[in-house]
């Protein structure tokens, strides 16, 4: 359900005036049962209208969108994404389109609508087979969804949450990417405190700060030495980035859209929030692009603390995740794991 590598792998997030991210739910359906699914005990399991879809692209069709797939798992509307790809290159919109998938859904037909499409793709994979097996099930389907989109020369990204689990064998997870042939990099989700993740701590636990700093470590060994053998490169998301920001001296320092107040999660009954992480929270609520307009801007502010201004990234980090800051109750954010992640991802690039 995350989508915050598809666009961010191969450059630094540079968000323009005029662009804004619409994320359209386009069902609360999922054809699995994550352990620490944050949407998972949500009631939303209806599928998204077209109507509702069209509403939402015209509201802000004076904009460049970077429309964004969603859910549950998207592809189990496949239709709808169809007709909004269609309805956008009808309307002459200035868009592109990007997708957060399990891959379940993938056929051989549905690969080459993708491609024809142009949905840049990010994969959930937490980790090799037997890793993946236990956080979210069905990991055969999984792969041979992977391999139908390296049939059609369709580049992927995976997705990982890191959990206690998972987090010694991401390593292996490098060298199974590698194997799957089509998988350009790997970013990585830290576990958010909500849904089922929540309800079942005793279960899902969130990674130690050395066990963060040591996976990253010998995830970006593994990388290097494949490449070195190789000749291919699997680009890890958080360290390609501080690589990008160390050769600034001042760079943009939102972390997303929804930082900045230019994020849209659209849920099938046309309510709005600025994060799928929020949908429950009716702090966040922007309004319904259906019932009421126009919308109320939120932004997600950032918990900066005073720690974060005497570190040597200051100037050049972006910060953690403010949603996940806020569902993990974490207030100083200097103490946290995304703090934790991304000095450890600058100390790496800096190497």
């Amino acid at each position: 359900m995350r989508s915050q590598f598809l666009r961010r792998v191969t450059e630094v997030v540079i968000i323009s005036k005029e662009s804004v991210l619409i994320v359209l739910w386009t069902t609360g359906r999922c054809n699995l049962a994550c352990k620490y699914c944050y949407a998972g005990l949500t009631h939303l399991k209806a599928d998204m209208d077209f109507e509702t879809a069209a509403q939402t692209l015209d509201l802000f069709s004076d904009h460049y969108m970077k429309i964004q797939f969603a859910g549950g798992e998207p592809l189990l509307n496949y239709p709808l994404i169809c007709q909004v790809v269609s309805y956008v290159k009808e309307k002459n919109y200035d868009a592109s389109f990007q997708m957060q998938t399990n891959g379940i859904c993938i056929t051989p037909e549905i690969a080459v609508g993708l491609k024809k499409m142009r949905i840049a793709l990010g994969v959930s994979l937490d980790g090799p087979p037997e890793v993946n097996e236990f956080t979210r099930g069905r990991t055969r389907d999984v792969i041979a969804g992977i391999g139908c989109l390296a049939n059609e020369g369709i580049k992927i990204n995976l997705n990982s949450v890191v959990t206690s689990h998972s987090v010694t064998q991401l390593p292996k997870l490098v060298s199974f990417a590698y194997y799957l042939g089509n998988v350009g990099g790997i970013g990585l989700d830290l576990l958010r405190d909500a849904g089922r993740a929540r309800d079942q701590r005793a279960i899902i636990k969130k990674a130690t700060p050395e066990q963060i700093k040591t996976a990253l470590t010998k995830m970006v060994e593994t990388a290097e030495e494949l490449y070195r053998l190789t000749g291919k490169k699997i680009v890890i998301r958080e360290v390609h980035e501080a690589k990008q920001r160390l050769k600034m001296t001042s760079c943009n320092k939102e972390y997303c859209y929804a930082s900045c107040g230019r994020s849209y999660v659209v849920l099938p009954s046309g309510d709005v929030y600025p994060c799928g992480s929020l949908i429950e929270n009716p702090k966040y609520f922007m309004g319904n692009v259906v019932k009421a307009r126009p919308l109320k801007n939120v932004v997600i502010v950032k918990a900066e603390s005073q720690g974060c201004k005497t570190c040597d990234y200051y100037s050049i980090c972006p910060g953690g995740c403010p949603s996940r800051l806020i569902l993990n109750d974490e207030k100083k954010q200097d103490t946290s794991l995304d703090c934790v992640l991304k000095k450890a991802a600058f100390e790496l690039a800096g190497q």
